[in-house]
């Protein structure tokens, strides 16, 4: 089972999240079968940026639209051009540090048979919004709930169909309805991988700004189901 990663960022230098996205690249790379990064239009150079920290060139295009939404599905589009069935497709942010041994844990979950039913799983624990509500716990330990951020997605590669595209039009709306839809097919998971690391948003999320980021009581539900 293949595990192939895909992070999007959108202006790093500029918005001083380039090494951020290095700590990112590396923390999923060391891990994983393949990771490409995907640039959101940030302009050339941008690209010769992210390129010359990095080692690697980034897939990015020039099109006028670049809201996350717009990024996630190209994420989407890439890793379904080197992913086969069998394979753990994931996306990440530029501001994610994955934890050692992620890909392993990772792995477990989707070969579990009870985890079967599961469409669509995210890879870092948030805290209990209106929108994300929890739903279940399971000993893996893993928590099931109403969406996941798209900041850390992970699906079967032969499952992408129940989840892109997602809807890209209007900045920060996609992962939410995108959830609603997947909850026709299945149910949403969380695992604790990953961390956001970055202070601020790129694309002018104001999730922390309103409601803050306390993480632990969903963590002290997680814990509890272990």
């Amino acid at each position: 089972m293949r595990v192939l990663a895909a992070i999007l960022t959108h202006r790093p230098a500029a918005t001083g999240r380039l090494e951020l996205l290095a700590q990112t690249f590396d923390s999923l790379r060391t891990e994983a079968d393949a990771v490409w990064i995907v640039d959101n239009n940030s302009g050339p150079d941008e690209v010769a940026a992210i390129t010359g920290r990095l080692g690697v060139a980034p897939w990015t295009h020039t099109g006028p639209v670049t809201t996350c939404g717009h990024g996630t599905n190209l994420q989407a589009r890439i890793l379904a051009g080197a992913a086969k069935p069998g394979d753990i497709c994931v996306h990440s942010d530029d501001d994610m540090a994955w934890k050692p041994g992620w890909r392993e844990s990772l792995v477990s979950w989707w070969q579990r048979n009870n985890a079967a039913d599961v469409i669509l799983t995210g890879c870092h624990i948030e805290p209990q919004y209106g929108w994300n509500t929890i739903e279940g716990v399971d000993s893996h330990p893993a928590l099931f709930r109403a969406s996941t951020g798209a900041a850390s997605w992970s699906y079967r590669a032969e499952d992408a169909h129940l989840i892109f595209p997602i809807p890209e039009k209007l900045q920060g709306t996609g992962d939410v309805p995108a959830c609603a839809k997947v909850r026709q097919f299945g149910r949403i998971a969380q695992l604790d991988l990953a961390e956001h690391v970055g202070e601020t948003s790129t694309w002018g999320n104001r999730t922390v700004e309103m409601f803050g980021w306390d993480t632990a009581p969903a963590l002290e539900i997680l814990r509890g189901a272990a």
